[in-house]
């Protein structure tokens, strides 16, 4: 009973550890359920009349994959030319994955429920709509971020089911 009770445990931990992202000056937290990895520096094709926050489709070992840049859909200035990022391979609620380009990843971290606080009215309307509320942290506030709702503000018309509501609880 007692490994019953720790694996129930160690489950609803899981569901709290976010990836940290920087993007600009501000830190995002991406749920770890969704990212299959992070990679750097690869090829993408560019994809006449895309949206512009499409920077191109990428190749990851045989998936081709919607490279988006974070920066462009959230209303910050472009990455300085030559600058490196990261790239966090997500999994949206479709099934389907996408690279979000970043320009840097910190940890991942297990989310204290204590410091949860839900999305500030404060915030910039772009932010509030991809936003599932913050954290606050002895030196930061870290957005959490909603890919489903991120994606579908990206890429108009895209046929995902996106929640209204906050997954956490």
């Amino acid at each position: 009973m007692n490994a019953l009770v720790h694996v129930a445990n160690k489950l609803v931990r899981s569901d709290l550890e976010l990836l940290t992202c920087r993007v600009g000056d501000q830190w995002i937290g991406l749920h770890v359920q969704q990212v299959r990895e992070v990679v750097t520096g690869h090829r993408r094709t560019v994809m006449p009349l895309s949206p512009s926050a499409v920077m191109g489709l990428i190749n990851l070992r045989g998936r081709v994959l919607t490279e988006l840049d974070v920066r462009q859909v959230l209303g910050l200035p472009e990455r300085e030319a030559g600058a490196s990022f990261h790239v966090a391979i997500i999994e949206g609620s479709s099934g389907e994955d996408f690279g979000l380009a970043v320009d840097d990843v910190g940890e991942v971290m297990l989310m204290d429920r204590d410091d949860y606080e839900p999305t500030p009215s404060s915030l910039d309307p772009v932010w509030r709509q991809v936003s599932e509320g913050v954290l606050k942290q002895d030196d930061r506030v870290l957005v959490l971020m909603n890919v489903d709702r991120f994606i579908a503000l990206t890429i108009p018309g895209l046929e995902t089911q996106v929640p209204d509501s906050a997954v956490v609880h």
